[in-house]
Formats: structure tokens, sequence, C-alpha cells
């Protein structure tokens, strides 16, 4: 049995059906308490909080997996998945919930996604956590065009991509493990990432999420959303995460930490952030009773 398999026993499976999309979830915490909805980064699922989940006290936190991820739908043929294509389920969730007002905690991919639906959701938004996360920055020297040919080349390339099996679930973990994801990260999702398959395992995902965007955000589109959200915001960094592990020593680069964080603070009208001691998957490493403590302190 997993890591994931063992977390997952505190957890209420949940799932909502919106736009012929299936989205499934686990929970965490009382049912009465405020709701905190909760987005995993890219390839990962809901259980990557089935660690923070249940240290969070003041808040029951609903971690969804998003299409195409763990035990969610995956988006019609025609369909892509850019970081805004979510949204408007998402919205159509809450809305089911019958919820007035709703936390949004949101990892890497996820936490750009939180920041769109939050410039959404307006007042109905309490708070915005954004771990080792925030809208992408824009590449040097980007060119639409270009951006948009390498998006319709990808998507044709991943949709008829075949199958990865691996022979078991330590081989997954170990392939993950190659890219820079520690191994313990892996066992964690591992339940919702595969399914057996006829020589082994297979992932869930979708493999069009491999592809490129059709359109990268520039510094302006970035701005304008950020200046729609009322809520208090609150950044959680690793100080050996996705950010830091860029060369931060040049201002001028359009993804140093500075920049982006001053872009943040210039934005924002009230917005605070901590560097804490872990990677990109802070909230699932030896420091997440640590990120429990600074979401439960702000919420």
């Amino acid at each position: 049995m997993t890591k994931g398999a063992d977390q997952n026993d505190s957890a209420r499976e949940r799932s909502f059906e919106v736009d012929g999309l299936i989205y499934a979830g686990l929970e965490w915490g009382k049912p009465e308490a405020p709701l905190a909805l909760a987005l995993h980064g890219w390839l990962d699922n809901a259980l990557s909080f089935s660690i923070l989940g249940p240290l969070l006290n003041r808040c029951r936190i609903l971690a969804l997996d998003l299409s195409g991820h763990g035990l969610s739908s995956h988006r019609s043929a025609d369909a892509s998945y850019q970081i805004w294509d979510d949204v408007p389920q998402l919205a159509s969730i809450i809305e089911q919930l019958g919820e007035d007002s709703v936390t949004l905690i949101g990892h890497s991919r996820g936490a750009a996604i939180s920041t769109l639906l939050a410039s959404v959701l307006g007042d109905q938004c309490h708070r915005l956590v954004l771990i080792d996360g925030m809208l992408p920055p824009e590449e040097a020297n980007s060119d639409a065009a270009a951006q948009l040919r390498r998006f319709v080349r990808e998507r044709t390339k991943y949709r008829q991509r075949p199958q990865r099996i691996f022979d078991s679930i330590e081989d997954f973990i170990e392939r993950r493990a190659r890219y820079g994801f520690a191994a313990e990260n892996g066992e964690f999702i591992a339940p919702r990432a595969l399914r057996q398959v006829n020589g082994g395992w297979c992932l869930r995902s979708d493999p069009r999420l491999y592809g490129a965007s059709a359109h990268k955000l520039t510094a302006a589109d970035r701005r304008h959303i950020y200046q729609q959200i009322n809520a208090p915001v609150l950044g959680l960094f690793g100080d050996k995460g996705l950010y830091e592990r860029r060369d931060a020593s040049r201002v001028d680069e359009p993804q140093s930490i500075q920049r982006l964080q001053g872009e943040l603070s210039d934005c924002l009208p009230d917005y605070r952030s901590t560097i804490l001691s872990g990677s990109h998957h802070l909230h699932m490493e030896s420091c997440a009773h640590e990120v429990a403590r600074h979401i439960d302190d702000f919420i």
C-alpha cells in the first residue's frame, strides 16, 4: 500500500458533475467548517494535499483532481488544457456547494488557476494562498504566432502518443524522481495517478497536458488579473522551490523572483509572502506543519 492510500483513509471522497465533466476530489475537516478549495500542480492530483489537508484547523479543505488528472474526466477531443479552461467548471462547483465565501489554495499550476478563479469570484474569494506558484511569467522574445503553431503541432503529437507502461508503481516513482521530484511525493499521489493495465501501470492523466499552451499571458495581462483580486493573498515559497532555483540575481530577467514578487506587491491590495525551508512540493514535505500554521494564521 502506498502512502497516499494511507492518508486517504481520513478523507471523504467527493464528486461533482458540471458541463459533462466529472470532477473527483477529497475532503478533510469538519463539514460545517469554512471551505478552502485546493488545486494541485501539473500531473499531480488531490492526494498531493493529503499531508496538508488533515493539518489545517480553521477550514475544511476540498482538494479536486483538475480535469485530465487523477479520477476526474478528460476533456473532449476538441478541447484543450489552458490554465483558464477549468475556471468556469470550478466556479460552478463552488455554486453547487452553496458557498458564499471560499478560500482558494493552489500549488504550482494550481496556484495560477486559483489566481484566475479569484479574479472571477471577486468578493466571494475570502483568501488566496499560493504555494510555490503564481501566474506564469512571459518568456523573453515571445512570439504569439510561433506559440500557436507549437500548440497545434504538440496537440496532435500528444493526442497520438502511445501510453507509457510502468512495470510497477515503484518504477513510476523512480522515473518521476529523475525529474527532480522527491520519491516520497510520488508515493503519495500514485493511487490516483496510475491505473493497472495489461503489462503494468499507466498514467491516468491526459497526454495532451504535456503540450504547449496556445497563448502566453503578457505582463499587462497578469497585472490586470491581479488587480481584480480584492482578497488578501499569501505566498508560500520553498527556498529550493521552482522560483528560487532560477537565477534570481538578475532582477531584469522576466522570471526573476524579485520581479515576480514585486509585481504581486504592486498589484494586490494585501499581499504577504514567506520563504520556507523546502522544495517545490513543500506542502508535502517535513515543513508541511509550518505551511499549515501559516495558512491557519492567515485565514
